[in-house]
């Protein structure tokens, strides 16, 4: 008999072992168990492909955490949005941070520009979560109609997907082109820029032909130089013997002005001394005196 298993200890071993194990896991795993102080949370409004639960959360490349849970927003709080929920469990260890402390230091930091993105891990298709400080983003946090659970630090959008809507963009705007316009102006363009081009060379040639032309005038001008300078040398001599000439002659007018003026003033005090003298001539002793 003794050598006999006990089936019945061993089921009931079994039993108890498993929904120990069970219930292990589901305290572990139970949010109500875990100090909320020690959870953040963030939403995306683009892919999360290549994360998933247990994928790492690092601050800087220093890994301080990992993914707890990836859902529809809408499956937390009651709205609309079609944002994608992603909260981390956070390392106290890797933290240096008292837990107490978390909210009030991650709200400082958001407003100088920390933010949660996805980053690419090669080429392996894999992404992890990141934080870090982007000053440029202060002002593209995602509109949002709920309270946060956890603490709230804001995403942005990762490197492709910024390419993604780049090149999306610029495809739109393409579209929107009329490529058969724009052909037609550049080949009216190009036609312009030849007659343009065939102007010039004809006004260069006309320019060449009239420097020649101007050239030779220049020569010949220069030729004539020495002549002209003789011409001008002996007509500046002829003036200045004319205007020699001319202060001599001026000379003696000024000297005849001069005795005119004194004969006249003589006659004027002999009319006033005798008036009867411009009738009758005056007495000899008088003209005498």
């Amino acid at each position: 008999m003794s050598s006999k298993p006990h089936y019945f200890a061993i089921g009931l071993f079994v039993l108890i072992a498993t929904t120990l194990g069970i219930a292990g896991v589901v305290m572990l795993g139970s949010d109500a168990l875990r100090s909320p102080e020690n959870f953040i949370e963030t939403y995306l409004d683009e892919s999360v492909q290549g994360v998933d639960v247990g994928t790492p959360f690092k601050f800087r490349g220093v890994k301080v955490g990992n993914i707890s849970e990836i859902e529809m927003v809408s499956s937390a709080y009651d709205t609309t949005k079609m944002y994608v929920m992603i909260r981390v469990a956070l390392n106290e260890k890797e933290m240096l941070l008292d837990p107490k402390a978390l909210p009030d230091r991650v709200l400082e930091q958001v407003e100088h520009g920390l933010r949660l993105k996805l980053v690419p891990q090669g080429i392996t298709g894999l992404s992890y979560l990141e934080a870090d400080f982007y000053p440029d983003a202060a002002d593209d946090r995602l509109e949002i109609d709920w309270e946060p659970k956890y603490t709230y630090i804001p995403s942005t959008p990762a490197m492709m997907t910024l390419v993604s809507r780049s090149i999306e963009h610029i495809s739109a705007q393409i579209n929107t082109l009329d490529l058969k316009a724009i052909g037609e102006n550049v080949e009216a363009i190009t036609s312009n820029l030849n007659l343009s081009a065939r102007h010039i060379e004809h006004i260069t040639q006309e320019t060449a032909l009239a420097s020649d032309d101007v050239i030779e005038n220049i020569q010949v001008a220069a030729s004539a130089l020495p002549e002209v300078a003789s011409n001008l040398t002996d007509s500046i001599v002829l003036i200045q013997e004319m205007v020699g000439d001319s202060d001599q002659e001026i000379e003696r007018i000024l000297l005849n002005l001069g005795y005119i003026t004194e004969d006249t003033r003589e006659l004027i005090r002999m009319i006033k001394r005798y008036p009867g003298m411009l009738l009758t001539e005056p007495p000899e002793h008088d003209l005498s005196k």
